[in-house]
């Protein structure tokens, strides 16, 4: 079996947020921090395997890219819950394992946190990061932290999708998952000042930061030692905040046999998945989850869907 395979993920397709009002969510995201709304959907009964479900659901879902589109740039696939509906809160501890936040960079921190808080966000603290950018951690006015990092390479008027930050219990662990996934290690970084995180006092941590190799899209995986990472990430799909997350991959059956002959558990076989009144073909899917609980989903889709 060929490495491609083997190593499949090609590229972050999107990261789902969990809401109550996906249309007031999607007006956040397009108003304040300049997405694109490309396609929504309104409530309706639908089988909920498409999120990895075992029954039928109603929900409104939107899917909102920087101003790159569809072909360049991952979305957040903003997710309105009916039925069931939306349960529990955001988390708001940096150390609890799971999906912590999603990153931006912009062009003007400074103008991009006023017109934030404008909005209502609330800003939990700021400073230079590890790996050297002026950085504001934020919560939305539903509780997701958003962390905005300075970019003056990002076009004035402009935002970029520029990662997903999660908190693991082992980096020794976490980072083969996610190699023998497609990622691989572009930086590490030991912190002893998470302030710009809104942790204080004395800190231990590891940072690992990862890309796919078709996009510069980053998971960056925070171990703590002190305080120490502890929990596991959430497990109902219809739980407020960041979620679920998707990665592009060539061939989904063929991915699947050769992932799960390596020894890979995965936590759904692959299933096709017919999207009705959507632009977007039919295509094969399958989940599984890193070792903190985060579920990934496998989409097949080519890479010539995509610009290079």
């Amino acid at each position: 079996m060929s490495d491609d395979a083997l190593r499949p993920a090609r590229r972050f397709l999107h990261v789902c947020y969990c809401c109550a009002d996906a249309a007031a969510v999607t007006a956040f995201f397009v108003d304040q921090l300049s997405m694109r709304n490309t396609m929504s959907t309104t409530p309706g009964r639908s089988s909920g395997a498409i999120l990895g479900m075992d029954r039928d659901i109603s929900s409104a879902a939107a899917f909102v890219y920087d101003a790159r589109g569809p072909r360049t740039s991952p979305a957040i696939e903003v997710q309105g819950w009916v039925d069931p509906p939306l349960v529990g809160r955001p988390v708001s501890d940096p150390t609890a394992a799971g999906i912590q936040a999603l990153g931006f960079s912009v062009p003007a921190l400074a103008t991009a946190c006023e017109r934030l808080v404008g909005a209502g966000c609330t800003r939990v603290a700021d400073g230079t990061q590890a790996f050297g950018s002026p950085w504001a951690t934020l919560r939305d006015p539903r509780g997701v932290t958003l962390d905005v990092v300075e970019d003056a390479a990002v076009p004035r008027g402009e935002t970029r999708m520029r990662h997903l930050r999660m908190t693991v219990t082992a980096v020794a662990g976490s980072v083969p998952w996610y190699e023998a996934l497609g990622f691989a290690v572009v930086d590490r970084e030991h912190l002893s000042d998470a302030s710009f995180l809104g942790v204080e006092g004395r800190v231990e941590a590891d940072v690992v930061r990862l890309r796919l190799p078709d996009e510069p899209f980053e998971a960056v995986l925070i171990e703590w030692h002190h305080p120490p990472s502890h929990g596991h990430h959430v497990s109902e799909a219809n739980h407020a905040g960041l979620y679920r997350t998707a990665v592009g991959v060539d061939d989904t059956r063929r991915s699947y046999a050769a992932m799960t002959a390596a020894g890979v558990s995965f936590d759904r076989a692959p299933t096709s998945i017919e999207l009705r009144g959507t632009p977007v073909p039919d295509m094969w899917i399958c989940f599984l989850s890193d070792p903190d609980g985060v579920p990934f989903e496998l989409v097949e889709r080519p890479r010539s869907a995509f610009r290079p």
